[in-house]
């Protein structure tokens, strides 16, 4: 018998496409929280997912034994082990209703534009996109190598918030690592995406987020339009292969209609 699941906030289902959403992908110590951060100064953001309990900062001396913050995570992280997200290490078997309500139970209400993050989204971010063709997806991206030794830098398995027993050992994280970047790496490619390191107004513009004097670029005001500190690709929909990335020799089919042209 399966138990009636009911919504927090009042959507039709049917008709919701993720139009509202903004999913950010990235591995343990990409750096992917300071997009979520940089992103979060946008006023039409919904921090209502933000909490004393759900706020983590990590400090740490610099070479010249400077203090400083090493990062920071803010909001709702879902995951395996983590407060939301229980079920998201198999997220092509959830339907669009239990990724909703998933979704929802984060947040005090159902204003503006919400950022839902997860280093699970990695692993079906194909099937995401399906079941929410409407959502923004913000793909982070740092080496391996480096994303694992800013993990241990920050933290490690020491990290306050948010959870990572997932990924049991320092072995399996940086496998996981790994396997997480090349899924982000593949869906990026595959739809001639190019990540780069964003200045915050370029990356409110590829997410959609409506102008204000955050999202400006004039010369004088370059330094107050500070860069995103992981390489970003937004996926917004729309894609169509061009083919660009082949030559008529890297295919057969392509081979045979150049012979049958001659």
């Amino acid at each position: 018998m399966q138990l009636k699941m009911n919504l927090k906030f009042d959507i039709d289902l049917d008709k919701y496409e993720g139009e509202d959403l903004v999913f950010l992908i990235g591995t343990p110590g990409s750096k992917w929280s300071h997009a979520h951060i940089i992103m979060c100064e946008h006023p039409d953001l919904n921090k209502s997912d933000w909490s004393e309990v759900k706020h983590w900062d990590s400090k740490g001396e610099n070479i010249h034994g400077v203090v400083k913050n090493t990062g920071g995570h803010r909001g709702a992280y879902w995951g395996p082990g983590n407060m939301y997200g229980q079920n998201f290490g198999r997220l092509d078997l959830l339907s669009k209703k239990e990724f909703v309500k998933e979704f929802m139970d984060a947040f005090e209400n159902w204003d503006g534009i919400k950022i839902i993050k997860s280093h699970w989204f990695a692993y079906n971010i194909d099937y995401l996109n399906s079941v929410f063709p409407k959502a923004k997806i913000v793909m982070c991206y740092s080496g391996d190598i480096e994303s694992f030794y800013w993990w241990i830098k920050s933290g490690g398995w020491g990290l306050g918030y948010a959870n990572y027993a997932w990924y049991e050992d320092d072995v399996r994280m940086l496998e996981k690592i790994k396997e997480e970047n090349g899924y982000i790496l593949k869906f990026a490619i595959d739809r001639d995406l190019d990540f780069d390191l964003l200045p915050r107004s370029i990356l409110f513009d590829k997410v959609g987020l409506r102008k204000t004097k955050l999202n400006t670029r004039t010369e004088i005001e370059q330094h107050a339009d500070p860069r995103v500190k992981c390489k970003i690709a937004v996926y917004a929909g729309g894609y169509v292969s061009n083919f660009n990335h082949l030559r008529p020799s890297d295919s057969y089919l392509f081979e045979k209609r150049r012979k049958n042209e001659i």
